[in-house]
């Protein structure tokens, strides 16, 4: 019998019977036994398989959707016209309700005219409506007020109207940095969303105007406030200038439903004189982002003042103005 190629004793049949001659069991405990691996036939291990390769996906970029940071901002103004809107106000004035209660409207479909398509803000937006809910369990609506140590961020919104697209950026800054910029006019500077905007809103709480123990105080305050950012360089030449005031359920004595505006009406066509009289045109708006006070009052004002930030501003004139007296033959061409 010839040897077995697993074992080196001539007499063993191993390979045929799978028995050891010496009665090893297992058989891999027998001293002679010694299987040439290389000789014998595993078969194919399905696990052991390469695996085809996968093909290459395409990477997706997702957008974070929360706040624009300034490094964000400047790229996107880059890729499409944008209007900026700045809202100014002290804290607890109502700018995160604004911008809460527009984000809201788009929630239930076209608002003032105007179509959603899309945003790169959903998640702030979502995090500032919430507490406005039902679902958020508060005995009131409310939003949580920006907190200084976020500094500024911007809030993005693509509207259509018509077959024109429209990209708005609102602007929301703490109210404490407006107010410390107002006593200390050295942090002005910091303020740097202001040089860049179209529209700012000076938010006027219209619930202190209706309290006599707060209503001088604050009239000075919210006039200082202004003033502070125009005599300092702070608002660009060619932005539009307005006053939103806010909270107009504050002045609807229950159980009317129409605001008593006599102390607002006065304090609007005061300080619209006083900025006149030094050649500022400020604009006046009044609105009621989320009553509290006097539910039956609804939302007022919203899809004026809305359709008034989006309205088209007429381009700038950027042809050179005409030499006087050119030497140069080619200056003389603009005086023809």
């Amino acid at each position: 019998m010839p040897s077995s190629p697993f074992c080196r004793r001539p007499d063993c049949d191993v390979a045929q019977s799978g028995v050891c001659a010496l009665r090893n069991d297992p058989i891999e405990s027998c001293s002679e036994y010694e299987p040439e691996e290389a000789a014998l036939d595993h078969g194919e291990d399905e696990g052991e398989l390469e695996a085809p390769p996968r093909p290459v996906e395409p990477k997706l970029t997702l957008h974070r959707s929360d706040m624009l940071n300034r490094s964000e901002l400047w790229s996107m103004r880059k890729a499409a016209a944008t209007t900026t809107v700045s809202l100014v106000g002290d804290v607890k004035a109502g700018k995160t309700t604004l911008i809460a209660a527009l984000y809201g409207a788009f929630c239930k479909g076209p608002f003032a005219g105007y179509t959603f398509r899309s945003s790169r803000t959903l998640t702030a937006f979502a995090r500032r409506h919430h507490k406005a809910l039902e679902r958020s369990d508060l005995p009131l609506p409310a939003t949580d007020r920006t907190s200084r140590q976020d500094g500024v961020g911007f809030f993005h919104l693509n509207v259509v109207r018509g077959t024109g697209q429209h990209h708005l950026l609102i602007a929301d800054r703490s109210g404490e940095d407006f107010r410390a910029a107002r006593r200390d006019t050295s942090l002005i500077p910091a303020l740097w969303e202001l040089a860049m905007a179209d529209r700012i809103c000076f938010m006027l709480d219209a619930g202190k105007l209706a309290r006599p123990e707060t209503r001088s105080g604050y009239k000075r305050k919210f006039k200082q406030q202004i003033w502070a950012l125009l005599n300092n360089g702070a608002i660009p030449d060619d932005a539009v200038l307005e006053i939103v005031s806010t909270k107009l359920d504050k002045l609807a004595t229950k159980p009317s439903l129409v605001p008593v505006l006599d102390e607002l009406l006065d304090f609007e066509n005061v300080i619209a004189e006083e900025f006149r009289t030094a050649g500022h045109t400020i604009g006046m708006r009044r609105i009621c982002a989320m009553p509290r006070s006097n539910f039956g009052v609804g939302m007022i004002g919203l899809e004026e003042l809305f359709q008034g930030w989006l309205t088209p501003r007429p381009l700038k004139d950027v042809a050179p103005l005409p030499a006087n007296a050119p030497a140069r033959w080619v200056d003389r061409m603009l005086t023809s």
